[in-house]
Order: structure tokens, then C-alpha cells, then sequence
């Protein structure tokens, strides 16, 4: 049975998609009403069959004309936006069946037992409210045919309608309470699962918004603003790491230092914003002129850091000239009007050989070579 329900379900489906409707309460009286169809049809037919058996040809000409509008309907859903009209035409043709159904109790008397299926159908398709009404209506035919149509009347007592009138009020009562509560727990899901969508669109757009800033944070912790070059702490960092595996796996190794010469010069007779358009300027250009696999930093000051990999010390010096060439002739331009600014650099070179231990006897190694460069009259390579 659940499996024949599912593919039921399916098949609703496949009908209900195709309507223009887009309301979500609409579609689902729609989803209502194509399971009312296909529920009412196998009973219609049979009740059908049986009628024109016993030659009650007028109550089953009601049933075709029912079972064929409700046959109709399901190939209109795709083509109409008012499928009110379509729940309220076939309502109207159902009513007219029970009321037939009750004017000829006196062919058949228990043919009124049917009734009691009319407040569960049009409750389920209409809703509590508009369901009820319709069932109150028919219950008000059903006391004026108890009181005014005399065979009607003689065909039950009093005891039966009675019973009858507070049993059908009774399954219009329940069922009209269970919709109720269905619509609401229906509209209350709905919320609060609307409610979660958006709670998990803030949550997405703050974790996106953390993740941002963790990357700016990770920026600023291992980046010198002024220059966009690697800070002094993060280049370190990088440098003992690269230091530890060129000595596992015995491949070239080269560290440099580049001291900018008289630098002190340019802040005292220029300023300091134009000693920082120098170091922008040549943290720029220096990037420009190594391999994206050469890491470059600001150790402080004037002095930036060059480690390149796989490049052993001779290597190292013919690059590390070829750069303080390019920078002799680099004009820095800091204001208009004034004359472009002219720099040079020594440079201190150190590769890794036997006797380097440690990235600190690298380092000591290069900053021995940049003095040496400094006592050599500046603007060269050692």
C-alpha cells in the first residue's frame, strides 16, 4: 500500500506541476483535489456500473457525468489559472448527486448512508471554513427533505434522522477541526522553515564574512604595509622552513640582503614620505625582477631579503647584480615638477655549504657579505 501510494504521489505530482498557479496554499488545494479525483473515480465507476445493472439509468448518467468532468478537470489544471472554478463546478455536480441519491431514499434507503462522505471531500478540498458550508448546506436540504418531501419522510423515523443529522454534524465537526490543524501545523512548518532559510542565509553570509576577514587578518599578520612585501617574522618563518629542507634534500640555497645606500640621507633631506615612496617603489620593483618561487621580505628599515631557491651562491651574485644594475638606473619620481630620484643598494650574498648549520649562520654569512659590500664603497654586490 505505501509503495502504490508513493507512485500515486508521483503521478499528483506530474499533474500538479504543470498548472500556471504559483500561490503555495492554491497548489496545494490542487494537490487536494487531483487525489480527490482519482480516489472518487474507481468509486464512481463501480457505484456506476451497479446502477445501470439494476436500470437506474438516471442516477447513473449523474455518476458518468461526474466521473467524466473529474476526467476532464485533470487535463485543464495545465491550462488554467482559476482552478477554483474547477473544485466549486464539481462540488455543485456532487451536491446534485447526493441530493438525487436522497430524493429516491424510497428506492433505495440506505443510498443516504453516501452523505456522509460529502462533508470529508468537501472539507479535505475546500478547507475548514468553506468545507463546513458546503456541508452545512447539504445537511439543511437533507432536514427540509426530513420535514417537506413526504416520501422522503416515510421512507425513515425519527430516531434514524436524528442520529443521522448528529452523525453527519459529528464527521463535519472532526473533520473540519483535523483540517484546521493541518492547515495551521501546514502554515507553521512553512514559517519556520522559511524562518531557517533565512537563518542559514545570515549564517552563510557570516561565516563568508569571517572567512574575509581571516584572510585580511592573515594578510596583515605576515605583511609589511608599506612595502607588500613579506614582514619581517613571516619571511623569517618562510626562511627557516626552506632552510631545513634544502639541507634534507641537499639542493642550492641562496639568501641575500640589499641595504638601500645613504637612505638616512633621503629622510633627513627629503622627508620620510619620500624615503617611503622609495621603499614602495623598490619593494615593488625588486618583486618584479625574481621568480615567483624566490621569496622576498621587509626585514626592517631600509633592508629587504631576498631567499632564492635552488640557486647556488655564483648564480645568486649575477642576479643579485643584475638587480643593483636595474636599480642604479631606476628613476623614482616623487613629485611633480622636482627632478626624479636616483638610489643604489649593496648586497650581501650567502649560500648554504658544509659549514652553514643553521639558517642564523646563513644569515650572519650575508650580513657579513652586506658590510663588506658598505666598506667597499657601496653600490655593489659581495
Amino acid at each position: 500500500m505505501l509503495t502504490l501510494a508513493k507512485k500515486m504521489q508521483h503521478l499528483v505530482d506530474l499533474i500538479v506541476v504543470k498548472s500556471p498557479v504559483s500561490d503555495k496554499e492554491e497548489r496545494v488545494r490542487l494537490n487536494h483535489y487531483v487525489w480527490v479525483t482519482f480516489m472518487m473515480l474507481p468509486i464512481t465507476l463501480i457505484a456506476g456500473a451497479y446502477h445501470a445493472s439494476v436500470r437506474n439509468y438516471a442516477l447513473t448518467f449523474l455518476i458518468v457525468l461526474f466521473s467524466a468532468y473529474l476526467v476532464t478537470t485533470l487535463f485543464l489544471i495545465a491550462k488554467t489559472r482559476k482552478t477554483y472554478l474547477l473544485y466549486f463546478v464539481s462540488n455543485v455536480i456532487f451536491t446534485v448527486l447526493m441530493i438525487y441519491l436522497l430524493y429516491h431514499a424510497d428506492f433505495d434507503a440506505s443510498m443516504i448512508l453516501w452523505l456522509f462522505t460529502y462533508p470529508l471531500g468537501t472539507i479535505f478540498l475546500f478547507g475548514n471554513r468553506i468545507g463546513f458550508m458546503w456541508s452545512c448546506v447539504l445537511l439543511a436540504i437533507v432536514m427540509v427533505f426530513f420535514i417537506w418531501v413526504p416520501h422522503v419522510d416515510h421512507a425513515y423515523d425519527l430516531a434514524f434522522k436524528i442520529r443521522f443529522c448528529f452523525s453527519y454534524l459529528a464527521i463535519a465537526f472532526i473533520t473540519s477541526w483535523i483540517e484546521y490543524y493541518r492547515h495551521r501545523y501546514q502554515h507553521e512548518s512553512e514559517a519556520n522553515r522559511e524562518a531557517l532559510l533565512a537563518e542559514q542565509s545570515l549564517l552563510k553570509e557570516e561565516i563568508h564574512r569571517r572567512t574575509l576577514l581571516e584572510e585580511e587578518l592573515h594578510y596583515l599578520a605576515q605583511t609589511d604595509m608599506l612595502t607588500k612585501l613579506y614582514n619581517r617574522r613571516h619571511f623569517l618563518n618562510c626562511a627557516h622552513k626552506e632552510f631545513i629542507r634544502a639541507k634534507r634534500y641537499g639542493y642550492d640555497l641562496a639568501f641575500a640582503l640589499l641595504d638601500v645606500d645613504h637612505f638616512k640621507h633621503i629622510n633627513d633631506s627629503l622627508g620620510h614620505p619620500v624615503g617611503d615612496v622609495v621603499l614602495q617603489t623598490l619593494g615593488e620593483y625588486c618583486v618584479s625582477q625574481v621568480r615567483d618561487t624566490d621569496i622576498v621580505g621587509r626585514l626592517g628599515g631600509e633592508e629587504l631579503a631576498f631567499l632564492l631557491l635552488h640557486v647556488n651562491e655564483e648564480k645568486a651574485k649575477e642576479k643579485m647584480e643584475h638587480l643593483r644594475i636595474a636599480l642604479s638606473r631606476l628613476r623614482i619620481t616623487y613629485a611633480q615638477g622636482i627632478e626624479p630620484l636616483n638610489i643604489t643598494a649593496s648586497i650581501g650574498v650567502a649560500s648554504i655549504t658544509s659549514e652553514v648549520q643553521s639558517f642564523e649562520d646563513l644569515y650572519l654569512r650575508a650580513d657579513k657579505k652586506l658590510y663588506e659590500a658598505k666598506s667597499a664603497g657601496r653600490n655593489c654586490v659581495r
